[in-house]
């Protein structure tokens, strides 16, 4: 079906809370049937479990991957109480009708309730040793922990207790800000007061000049300024312990190396009620936050965001990281790293973004949200609703002439088990992407989402881009309301289309008006998009430099949490399995022992990738085919069933219910000649 006929149809049933049967429906007319909604999240189920810290809400998405256009369920689903009570604005009150009390009484009240998150904070990160030291080095420098670090905070974090020490710290903070404003005897000049559980900064209401440090060992760094135009620097990171800032009012001026809302095993806060405010962090700033919870509020004013990379709506594993801008004409820009791989930008990590470490730890969730005024959003790669892993990253744009600027993986980009959105509820809104891989992009059973609900909107990008897909992703763009202009390079990699992988679809759903649609593709306008179709994705070419060699021990001591260790080891060993017999049957009996070792081994689509290229001495074959048979993950005995065609063993494979064994069974079953089943219990789009 031509994307232009789909397009209209959604068009006329709207955006209702009933879309998702009426895509379904429209996939039906495709040849895709319903069930093609269930891809990734059928797939995903016969696989290992999700990493550790994996977000509940991400499997939830990927597995109904429609749920994911609501920014706004996503929001209240993800962000705690207290920060929503942290952004109710401050409404001016008496003393009388606010029952002032004594400054001091409202200070022992506050440090004794921190001193209880500061005890539940340290039961919480105590389950393992955690060099506070080393982490802190590695923000300061890199901007977040290395990989093996975040293992430690990882093993180290009971992430149920740490919630409940975080949002006993913000609530207690937030109330004792708010009650400082109407104290009596409160301190008419900057007061720093050393207290039992750390450094508490009462600022003036005149100008002050707050020299931060980071909060660590279980301590906290506390500044609640009461007003003037104020300037914070130094470094106010939450590295197992508690940060606060809250102004009330003035034209500040932030200029931090890492914090700002960032925190890694604890909780951070900053609320900024009113003004006009600049925020600069060189690193880990403005709402970021790994194994724990941050945030950055601003309420009021034209405000600009400057980050050097990884933050702005930031999350690390197992943290939940938010800025939310209330008003005002707003920028925001972010910078990154150089990327090793050389694809187009620097690696930002910012704007609603959440990363993990491949096959090590989940992404986390970040979340950018701004509520009003005409604002500006520059980055390079991985920003702009993004989420990479298990990761969630959301931006979530609720009013306004809106200008999104990137490279790469960016704006509404989910990459490798992922989800990404980008929403924007209004105003005529341009989005460019320089190289493209967005706009509403599922890359490698991910989910892709951009939503614009009005306006007369311009969309640019050069590849992969505009509701597409690849590697069994789906991308889902909708654009109902206005005149909308479209414009990207030369080719089909976009506009709905998608290419089939492991013999299963991967596709794109692209929603506009064609009454007022206009298409540019490499420099040449189009009637209408070009009608999808079905195409497969090429398996990359197996090629094996001379000399290959995999040492048999290697198999028992790789490790096998790294994704790069895999992958490296992954591809010597099929090339090896083709040398010399003498070598080729060492390695084989390797193999066949971690087989014996470990049942569920990841080395299990390895071995049976192995066996394609070359078989394994005759004597193991039937242990090892048993083994791999008998594989826990879907994926694997799929690859068996690829690696030595059965038709007995491809006719029960369809009949489970995992949709990857059933296309591999079909696929056999064609190889050797033999009709499937009429009756077989096949999802549409694999009849």
């Amino acid at each position: 079906m031509a994307a232009l006929a789909l397009a209209a149809a959604l068009l006329l049933f709207g955006a209702g809370p009933d879309l998702e049967p009426r895509i379904a429906r429209l996939l039906d007319e495709r040849g895709l049937g319903p069930e093609a909604l269930s891809i990734i999240g059928n797939t995903l189920s016969h696989e290992a479990p999700p990493p550790r810290a994996a977000p509940q809400l991400v499997s939830d998405l990927l597995a109904r991957p429609l749920e994911a256009l609501d920014a706004a369920a996503i929001f209240d689903r993800v962000v705690p109480r207290p920060l929503l009570g942290a952004a109710s604005p401050a409404a001016p009150v008496t003393r009388a009708q606010a029952g002032a009390q004594p400054f001091r009484q409202l200070l022992d009240a506050y440090v004794a309730e921190v001193a209880l998150a500061r005890a539940e904070l340290l039961a919480a990160t105590g389950n393992a040793p955690l060099d506070e030291a080393a982490l802190l080095a590695d923000v300061l420098a890199n901007g977040h922990p290395s990989a093996d670090r975040l293992l430690q905070v990882a093993a180290a974090t009971d992430l149920d207790g740490l919630a409940v020490a975080n949002e006993r710290f913000i609530t207690a903070t937030v109330r004792f800000a708010h009650a400082l404003r109407t104290a009596t005897d409160v301190p008419a000049q900057t007061t720093r007061i050393e207290s039992p559980v750390g450094t508490i900064v009462i600022g003036s209401r005149g100008d002050d000049v707050h020299e931060l440090a980071p909060a660590t060992r279980g301590a906290i760094s506390v500044v609640i300024d009461l007003g003037g135009n104020d300037t914070y620097t130094g470094a106010d990171v939450a590295l197992r312990g508690f940060s606060a800032i809250i102004d009330f009012a003035g034209d500040d001026r932030y200029d931090m190396r890492a914090g700002l809302g960032a925190a890694i095993a604890g909780a951070s806060l900053l609320v900024d009620h009113a003004g006009n405010d600049r925020y600069r962090a060189r690193l880990l700033g403005q709402g970021a936050a790994g194994f724990g919870l941050a945030a950055l509020i601003d309420l009021a004013g034209n405000d600009t965001y400057e980050l050097d990379a990884w933050g702005q709506g930031f999350g690390l594993p197992g943290g939940v990281a938010l800025l939310w801008d209330a008003g005002g004409n707003d920028r925001y820009t972010a910078r990154g790293p150089a990327d090793g791989y050389d694809r187009g930008g620097g690696l930002s990590g910012a704007q609603g973004a959440g990363m993990g470490p491949r096959t090590m730890l989940a992404g986390g969730i970040g979340i950018l949200r701004d509520d009003a005024g005409d604002d500006e959003y520059f980055a390079e790669m991985f920003a702009q609703g993004t989420g990479y892993y298990y990761g969630l990253g959301v931006l979530w744009d609720r009013g306004g002439n809106d200008r999104y600027r990137a490279v790469r993986y960016s704006q509404g980009a989910g990459t490798h088990e992922a989800v990404g959105v980008l929403r924007d509820e209004a105003g005529n809104d341009r989005y460019e992407l320089g190289v493209g891989v967005g706009q509403a992009m599922g890359l490698d059973l991910a989910v892709g989402v951009l939503y614009d609900a009005a306006g007369d909107d311009i969309y640019t990008a050069g590849l992969l881009a505009q509701a597409a897909a690849t590697a069994n992703g789906i991308g889902v763009l909708v654009d109902l309301d206005g005149a909308n202009r479209w414009e990207i390079g030369e080719g089909e990699r976009q506009w709905g289309h998608g290419e089939w992988l492991r013999n299963m679809p991967t596709f794109g759903v692209m929603l506009y008006d064609p009454a007022r649609a206009s298409f540019v593709s490499g420099g040449k306008a189009l009637a209408a998009p070009p009608a999808a179709r079905k195409a497969t994705e090429p398996e990359p070419a197996m090629t094996c430099p001379a000399g290959v060699a995999v040492d048999p021990r290697e198999i028992e001591t790789v490790r096998k949490d790294y994704f790069e260790a895999l992958l490296e080891l992954s591809a010597r060993v099929r090339c090896a399995a083709k040398d010399d017999a003498a070598k080729a049957e060492a390695l084989w009996r390797a193999l066949d022992a971690e087989l014996a070792r470990d049942p569920a081994t990841p080395l299990g689509a390895t071995i049976a990738l192995a066996w394609r290229e070359a078989s394994p001495p005759t004597q193991l074959q039937p242990r090892m085919l048993a083994r791999l048979d008998a594989h826990p993950y879907c994926s694997v005995r799929a690859a068996a069933l690829s690696a030595v065609p059965r038709a007995d063993v491809a006719r029960r494979a369809l009949g489970s219910n995992c949709y990857r064994l059933q296309a591999a069974a079909l696929r056999t079953l064609e190889r050797l000649g033999e009709p499937a089943p009429a009756d077989a219990p096949l999802p549409r789009f694999l009849r």
